[in-house]
C-alpha cells in the first residue's frame, strides 16, 4: 500500500480547519549527508509544508465526515412514533475532494488523496410522550389526544472496543502487519415536536407525516491506536536523489465531540408499506481532537544524473564527484506529527430516506449530505 495513502486510510476520524500542529522531519545517515545543503534544509522544513498544503485540508475533510456521522445516528425517519420503538443501525460517512500536490522546493509529493470517512454503530429507541404519560397511542381519537402527543423523544447510544478478539481477528485477516486498539462511545437524544400533525386517510393508502421540528444533543468520544509494519516501501525524491523509504507507522487518536442539531422533517407513507421523508437543518458543534503519527524507517537513495541536471544549478552540480552518482546510500528518515483540533462551529445538512414497514418492523435507510459529505445510516426498528 502506498505510504501516503496509508496515512489517509488511518486518519479516518475527526478534525477541522482550526488545527494546531507541531511536527518534525529528521534525516540521518549517509543517505542524508550526500544531499546538497539546500535539500537538507528543505527536509527540515518539510513538516510545515505538509501541514499547510496537505494535513490541514485532510483534517478538515475528516472532521466534517465524523460530525455528519454523529448527527445521523438516531434513525428517526419521518419522525412519527405511535407508542415506542427500539432498534439499531450503523452510520457511515465519506467525502472526497480534489487531490493535492505538496511541493517544497526540490521535494514534491503528487496527487495525494483528500478524503474523510467515519463509521458509528448505534442502538436506538423512541417514545411518544403522550403515550408514555398515560394518554394512549398517538393515533388515538382526536378528541382524546393531548398536547404531549405532538412530542417524540429519540434516544441513541453505543459503546464498543476495537481491541476485542473478534475485531482483531478480522484485522489480522485483512492485513497481518496491522494491529488495532481503542474504543468508541456515543450517545444522545433528539426531542421532536410536530408543528403540523400527521394525517391519514384511514385506509392505509396514504398518510402525510406532518412537519416536525427536532432539537438534539449528540455526543461521541473515540480513541484509536494503530500500529502498521509495512513490508513495502514508499518511493521518494529528495532533490537530486531518488530511492525508497520503508518502516513502521504508529497512529494514536482521541476525540470528544458534541453536536446540537436543529432540523425540520416531513414525509408521506403510501399503501402502508413504504414511507419517504426529507428535511434539513444545521448544528452547533463543540469539542476537540488530538493526533500523533510517527513514521520511522530505513531510507535508501542514490544521486541520479538526470535529477541533478533538473534540480540543481550547473555550478552546484559540477561540485558533485562523478563517483558519487548512482551509488546507493542508506540512512533513517523519521516523520513525527502531533496535533490538536477544535470542532467547526456550525454545519448545515439535508436529510432524506425511506422506511419499509414489515409487520411490526421498520427497515430504515437515512441519508444525510452537507456540501461534499455523504452519510448513510441503515438499520431496523421494532414498533409497539
Amino acid at each position: 500500500m502506498d505510504r501516503v495513502r496509508f496515512f489517509l486510510l488511518v486518519l479516518v476520524f475527526v478534525f477541522l480547519p482550526r488545527v494546531h500542529l507541531w511536527a518534525g522531519v529528521t534525516c540521518t545517515g549517509e543517505a542524508c549527508t550526500i544531499l546538497p545543503n539546500s535539500v537538507q534544509a528543505q527536509i527540515r522544513q518539510l513538516d510545515q509544508t505538509i501541514q499547510f498544503q496537505y494535513t490541514d485540508k485532510v483534517l478538515e475533510s475528516m472532521t466534517e465526515a465524523a460530525i455528519i456521522t454523529n448527527l445521523n445516528s438516531s434513525l428517526m425517519g419521518p419522525g412519527i412514533v405511535n407508542r415506542f420503538q427500539v432498534g439499531g443501525g450503523v452510520g457511515i460517512s465519506a467525502q472526497q475532494k480534489s487531490n493535492i500536490d505538496v511541493v517544497s522546493g526540490d521535494i514534491n509529493l503528487r496527487n495525494l488523496p483528500n478524503v474523510g470517512a467515519a463509521i458509528a454503530p448505534n442502538l436506538v429507541a423512541a417514545i411518544n410522550l403522550g403515550w408514555f404519560l398515560g394518554g394512549g397511542p398517538s393515533d388515538t381519537e382526536p378528541e382524546l389526544k393531548t398536547f404531549l402527543h405532538r412530542f417524540n423523544l429519540y434516544l441513541h447510544g453505543f459503546s464498543f472496543n476495537y481491541g476485542s478478539s473478534n475485531v482483531q481477528e478480522l484485522v489480522e485477516r485483512a492485513n497481518s502487519n496491522l494491529t488495532l486498539g481503542g474504543d468508541i462511545t456515543s450517545g444522545g437524544f433528539t426531542l421532536r415536536y410536530h408543528l403540523v400533525e400527521n394525517y391519514s386517510d384511514g385506509f392505509g393508502i396514504f398518510e402525510f407525516a406532518g412537519v416536525s421540528l427536532g432539537l438534539g444533543l449528540h455526543y461521541q468520544r473515540q480513541t484509536l491506536n494503530l500500529n502498521y509494519n509495512d513490508n513495502k516501501t514508499q518511493i521518494v525524491r529528495l532533490g537530486p536523489a531518488t530511492g525508497s523509504w520503508g518502516g513502521a507507522t504508529e497512529f494514536d487518536y482521541s476525540s470528544n465531540l458534541t453536536s446540537v442539531p436543529l432540523d425540520l422533517r416531513t414525509g408521506v407513507r403510501m399503501f402502508y408499506f413504504l414511507t419517504f421523508f426529507a428535511g434539513g437543518g444545521t448544528s452547533l458543534n463543540f469539542g476537540k481532537s488530538e493526533i500523533s503519527i510517527t513514521r520511522s524507517g530505513p531510507l535508501n537513495v542514490a544521486l541520479d544524473s538526470n535529477a541533478i541536471a533538473t534540480s540543481l544549478p550547473s555550478s552546484v552540480a559540477a561540485l558533485i564527484p562523478s563517483g558519487a552518482i548512482g551509488q546507493s546510500k542508506t540512512g533513517t528518515l523519521v516523520l513525527d506529527i502531533n496535533g490538536k483540533a477544535q470542532a467547526p462551529n456550525s454545519l448545515g445538512f439535508l436529510v432524506a430516506g425511506f422506511e419499509a414497514n414489515v409487520l411490526l418492523t421498520k427497515v430504515t435507510l437515512e441519508a444525510m449530505v452537507s456540501q461534499q459529505i455523504q452519510s448513510v445510516m441503515v438499520g431496523f426498528k421494532i414498533t409497539f
